[in-house]
C-alpha cells in the first residue's frame, strides 16, 4: 500500500487549565494542573486534547469537533453522514456511553462552549466498558467555577444563501457549599447542498435543502457538605426536530423528477446522581444512579408524479442504570474494583405506505440487562515504571425474538517507562468486545422508498448477528518539550474474530443493507502526533498535526480482502498565530480523508471513494476583557466525495453507480462575552 508523504507540524497555545486531579494515598487537589502534565504523568495512554484547541474553528457541535480529534474516524459519502459509537471508537460523555436514533445523536446538542477536553484511548482498560474496540472517546465536560461567572456567546452566518445562528447562555457560581452550573444552547441553521448520481440506467442531479433547529438545557450542581463528601447532579434536556426536500432529476431510460421530503424531531433527557466518599486518606467509595432515555420520531416520503411512498417511524431508547466503586491505596499500589448494572430497551415502530395503501406494520421491542465487575491496579514498579493490570468481566442478556446469554472476560496490562523528565514508553494489550446495537439486531426495516440503490439501500438488522472479540497492542513513544508541546509516535495491531460489517444485497425488487459476520480480520495503525511552539523563531507562532496511516485485512471463507471503508491514511495540520499587542489570534486548519478501495465482497458489491480534504480558516480579536469576536470561513476547499459502487452477478458486472457529494462553502460570525 502506498502512502503519500507527509509533513507534520504542530503547537499549542496555553494548555494551562484549572483541573481538580484527585490521587489516592495523597488526596490531593492541584488547581494549575495541565493536560500535558496529566498525560505525561498517567499510567495508561491518554491523548487529551483542551476543548479550546478544538472550538476555535466554528464547529457548531461536539460530532464536527470529533473530525479533528487525532484517531477518530467519521464516515461520510454515500448520502449518509457517519458518526462516532456506530463503528469501531466508543464514545463517552463524562463516562457515559452516547445512545442515539435515527432522529437524535446526543453528540449534536452538546455545544464545543460546554467542552473542559477529550481524552482518547487506543485500548480501553479494566475500569471502561470491555466494548472499548477501536479504542474510547471520552467527552468531559466542564464543571461549576468556584468565582460567579456568565457567558454569553451569539453565532451568526450563510450556508449558500441560507442562515445559521445559535446562542449560548451559561451561569455558573458557588453558594456555600453548592457549586453550580447552568447553560442552554439554542440553533437555528440551514443549508442548500448538492449531489449527483449516476447509474447504468440513469443520471441524476441532485439538490438537497435541510433545516435543523435545536434547544438544549443543562445543569450540574455539586454539594460538598464536608471535606470527605462530595454529590453530584448532572441533568439535560434536549428538543430538536429537522426537514429536508430534496428534488432529483433522473434523465435516462425514463425522465423523471423525484421529490423527497424527511423530517423528524427528537426529545431526550438524561440524568445523573452520584456521590464520592473519603473513607480516609487512603480509600474513596464512589457511586452513580442513571437515567438516558431518547425517544424519536419522523416522516419520510417520495413521489414521482405516478407513486407516492411513505414511512412513519417511531422509536424510543431506554437506560438505566447503577455503579459502585472502591478505591484504595496501599504501599506502592493502587487498586479500584466496581461494579455495574444496567437495563437498556428499545422499542421501534414502522408503518409504509404505497399510494395511500398501507403495508403491514412493523414493531420490535428488544430489551438487555448488563453487568460487569472489574478489578485494575496501579503498581509503581520503581520510579521510573508503572504496570497496570486489569480484569473485567461482563454478561449480556438479550431478549426479543430469541434470548442471547453472552459472558466475556476482558483482561487489559498497560505499562509506562519514563526514560527521563520528558519521554515515555509505552506499551498495552487489551481483550475487547464488540456487542451489536440493539438496532442492528432488530428486523424493522427502514426504507430508502423511491430513493432505492446501491448506496441508499433498504436498512435493516440481523437477530442472528453474534459479538465482535478482538486482541489489540500498542506500543507508543512520547516527548514533551519544555514549552508544554508533545511529540507522539505509536501503532497498534488488532486481531478481530467475527468481524461485523454491513453488506448490501439484491433482493430480485430492491437492495437492501444488513449486518454480517464478515470473518476473520487484522488491522495495522501508525499514529504521528505532533504540537509544538514556534515562539522562538516568531513571537506567538505555532503548529499543529496529526496522522494516522492503517491496512487490513479480512478472510472471509478462505477469501482474502481489506475490511470495507478502510481509509489508508487521516492526517490534520494547521498553524495558530497570536498577535499579542492587538489581541489577535488567527490560523488555519486542513484535515484529509484518504480514500479507499474495497474489493468485492461475499455479496457481489464492491466500492471505493476518492480522498477528500477540507480547509477551514479563523481570526479572533478580544475587543476588551469582556467581549470577543469572531470569524470562521469554513470548508474553503468545497472538495466533493466522489463514491462508486459496483455490483456483479455470477462474476459478470450488472451495474456501476458513481455518486458525488458536494458540502458548501460557509461562514460563521461570533461574539462572546464574559462577565
Amino acid at each position: 500500500m502506498l502512502y503519500r508523504p507527509l509533513i507534520l507540524f504542530t503547537c499549542t497555545l496555553s494548555l494551562a487549565c484549572a483541573e481538580e486531579i484527585l490521587h489516592l494515598d495523597k488526596i490531593a487537589v492541584e488547581e494549575t494542573y495541565s493536560v500535558i502534565e496529566e498525560r505525561k504523568e498517567n499510567s495508561i495512554a491518554k491523548r487529551i486534547i483542551k476543548g479550546e484547541e478544538l472550538t476555535q474553528y466554528g464547529d457548531m457541535n461536539a460530532l464536527e469537533m470529533l473530525k479533528r480529534t487525532p484517531g477518530v474516524t467519521i464516515s461520510e459519502g454515500k448520502g449518509k453522514k457517519g458518526s462516532p459509537g456506530k463503528g469501531y471508537t466508543k464514545v463517552l460523555i463524562d463516562g457515559e456511553e452516547v445512545s442515539s436514533t435515527k432522529r437524535g445523536n446526543p453528540l449534536e446538542h452538546i455545544s464545543p462552549d460546554m467542552i473542559e477536553r477529550l481524552e482518547v484511548m487506543t485500548n480501553g482498560s479494566a475500569e471502561y466498558s470491555a466494548e472499548s474496540m477501536g479504542g474510547i472517546v471520552n467527552i468531559i465536560l466542564k464543571k461549576p467555577a468556584s468565582e460567579g461567572k456568565t457567558i454569553a456567546k451569539l453565532t451568526a452566518g450563510e450556508y449558500e444563501g441560507e442562515p445559521m445562528a445559535s446562542l449560548f447562555a451559561q451561569q455558573e457560581g458557588k453558594s456555600g457549599k453548592l457549586s453550580y452550573l447552568v447553560n442552554t444552547t439554542l440553533s437555528n441553521n440551514s443549508q442548500d447542498d448538492a449531489s449527483s448520481t449516476s447509474t447504468n440506467a440513469y443520471y441524476a442531479e441532485n439538490d438537497n435543502e435541510s433545516r435543523y433547529r435545536s434547544l438544549s438545557l443543562n445543569t450540574k450542581l455539586i454539594y460538598v457538605p464536608s471535606s470527605k463528601d462530595k454529590y453530584m447532579f448532572d441533568g439535560a434536556l434536549n428538543r430538536s426536530d429537522y426537514t429536508k426536500e430534496s428534488t432529483e432529476e433522473r434523465v435516462g431510460s425514463v425522465n423523471e423528477t423525484l421529490l423527497q421530503h424527511d423530517e423528524g424531531d427528537a426529545l431526550m433527557l438524561w440524568a445523573k446522581l452520584s456521590g464520592s466518599h473519603n473513607l480516609s486518606g487512603t480509600e474513596l467509595v464512589e457511586w452513580k444512579l442513571k437515567y438516558h432515555a431518547n425517544n424519536s420520531d419522523g416522516l419520510t416520503r417520495t413521489d414521482n408524479a405516478t407513486t407516492l411512498r411513505e414511512q412513519n417511524d417511531e422509536g424510543s431508547f431506554r437506560v438505566s442504570g447503577a455503579e459502585g466503586s472502591y478505591s484504595k491505596a496501599y504501599e506502592t499500589h493502587f487498586i479500584k474494583t466496581g461494579i455495574e448494572f444496567k437495563r437498556l430497551h428499545q422499542r421501534d415502530d414502522v408503518s409504509t405506505s404505497l399510494n395511500g395503501i398501507l403495508d403491514p406494520d412493523q414493531h420490535q421491542s428488544l430489551r438487555e440487562d448488563k453487568g460487569s465487575l472489574y478489578l485494575q491496579d496501579e503498581i509503581s514498579m520503581s520510579e521510573q515504571m508503572i504496570v497496570t493490570p486489569g480484569i473485567r468481566f461482563e454478561r449480556s442478556i438479550r431478549r426479543f425474538e430469541q434470548t442471547a446469554d453472552i459472558d466475556y472476560v476482558a483482561p487489559s496490562l498497560h505499562a509506562v517507562y519514563k526514560l527521563n523528565e520528558n519521554d515515555n514508553l509505552r506499551a498495552s494489550v487489551a481483550k475487547t468486545v464488540k456487542l451489536p446495537r440493539l438496532s442492528e439486531l432488530s428486523a424493522s426495516l427502514d426504507s430508502s422508498l423511491d430513493e432505492n440503490d446501491l448506496n441508499h439501500p433498504d436498512v435493516t438488522g440481523n437477530p442472528n448477528l453474534k459479538e465482535e472479540s478482538a486482541l489489540s497492542y500498542e506500543v507508543r513513544y512520547e516527548h514533551f518539550f519544555d514549552d508544554k508541546g508533545v511529540l507522539s509516535v505509536g501503532g497498534f495491531y488488532r486481531v478481530i474474530d467475527d468481524k461485523i460489517e454491513k453488506l448490501t444485497t439484491w433482493n430480485g425488487t430492491r437492495y437492501v443493507e444488513r449486518p454480517e459476520n464478515a470473518g476473520e480480520g487484522k488491522l495495522w495503525s501508525l499514529e504521528f502526533e505532533l504540537k509544538k511552539s514556534l515562539d522562538r523563531y516568531v513571537s506567538g507562532l505555532g503548529v499543529f498535526g496529526n496522522a494516522t496511516f492503517q491496512d487490513s485485512s479480512l478472510v472471509t471463507d478462505g477469501v482474502k480482502r481489506t475490511i470495507k471503508g478502510t481509509n489508508d491514511y487521516i492526517y490534520n495540520i494547521g498553524i495558530d498565530h497570536r498577535l499579542e499587542s492587538y489581541r489577535l489570534t488567527y490560523g488555519a486548519a486542513y484535515r484529509y480523508v484518504s480514500g479507499y478501495d474495497d474489493p468485492l465482497d461475499e455479496s457481489g458489491v464492491s466500492e471505493s471513494q476518492e480522498g477528500h480534504g477540507t480547509l477551514d480558516l479563523y481570526a479572533s480579536k478580544r475587543l476588551d476583557s469582556t467581549y470577543k469576536l469572531g470569524l470562521n470561513l469554513k470548508n474553503i476547499t468545497q472538495e466533493s466525495i466522489t463514491t462508486t459502487s459496483k455490483r456483479y452477478s455470477a462474476g459478470v458486472l450488472s451495474e456501476t453507480q458513481i455518486d458525488h457529494e458536494n458540502s458548501r462553502f460557509h461562514f460563521l460570525v461570533t461574539l462572546e462575552g464574559r462577565w
